[in-house]
C-alpha cells in the first residue's frame, strides 16, 4: 500500500511541477518547448514505475505462475516503452507543425523515434512547400530545439 501512496504523490508533484512552469512562462518557443519536455517527463513519471514490479515477491495464493507473470510484467514494459514513444511523437509532430505555421508554412510532420528506454526524436519526413530560406530557418529549429540533425531532416513536396 505504501507503494501505491508514493506513485500517487509522484505523479501528482510532477502534475503540480509542470503545471506551475507551463503557467510562468508567456507564450513562444520556450513554451512550447516546456510544454513538450513537460509531458514526456508526466508520461515517463506515469509509466515507469511498470518497469520497476517485483513479481517475485507475489505470494503464491495469488494463484499466479512466475513465469506467466513475467512475460506479463515484460508486455507491460513494452506497452509502456510503446506508449511513451507515441506520446513523444505526437508532441514532437505538433510541435513541429506549430513552429511551421509561425513561419508561414503549411506541412506535414512525420516523427520517428529512437528504440531507446527513453524514446527520442531521431528523425523527421516534412512534406509540404516551402523555400529553401524557409526549409534552412525549419531545419535550424529542428536541430536547435529537437536535436534532429539537419541529415535526419527529409523534405518531400
Amino acid at each position: 500500500m505504501e507503494g501505491l501512496r508514493q506513485y500517487v504523490v509522484s505523479v501528482t508533484t510532477a502534475a503540480i511541477i509542470c503545471g506551475m512552469l507551463t503557467a510562468t512562462l508567456n507564450k513562444g518557443a520556450v513554451q512550447s518547448l516546456v510544454k513538450l519536455l513537460c509531458g514526456f517527463f508526466l508520461a515517463f513519471t506515469f509509466l515507469s514505475p511498470i518497469g520497476r514490479l517485483n513479481l517475485k515477491i507475489l505470494p503464491e495464493d495469488f494463484g499466479l505462475d512466475y513465469e506467466e507473470a513475467s512475460d506479463a510484467a515484460q508486455e507491460g514494459e513494452r506497452f509502456a516503452r510503446n506508449s511513451i514513444a507515441q506520446i513523444i511523437k505526437e508532441q514532437t509532430e505538433a510541435y513541429i507543425l506549430d513552429k511551421a505555421a509561425e513561419q508561414g508554412l503549411s506541412l506535414e510532420a512525420e516523427v520517428f523515434v529512437s528504440g531507446d528506454e527513453i524514446p527520442i526524436p531521431k528523425s523527421v519526413r516534412l512534406t509540404g512547400q516551402a523555400s529553401e530560406l524557409e526549409r534552412g530557418r525549419m531545419e535550424i529549429i529542428l536541430e536547435k530545439d529537437l536535436g534532429i540533425a539537419k541529415e535526419n531532416q527529409i523534405w518531400t513536396g
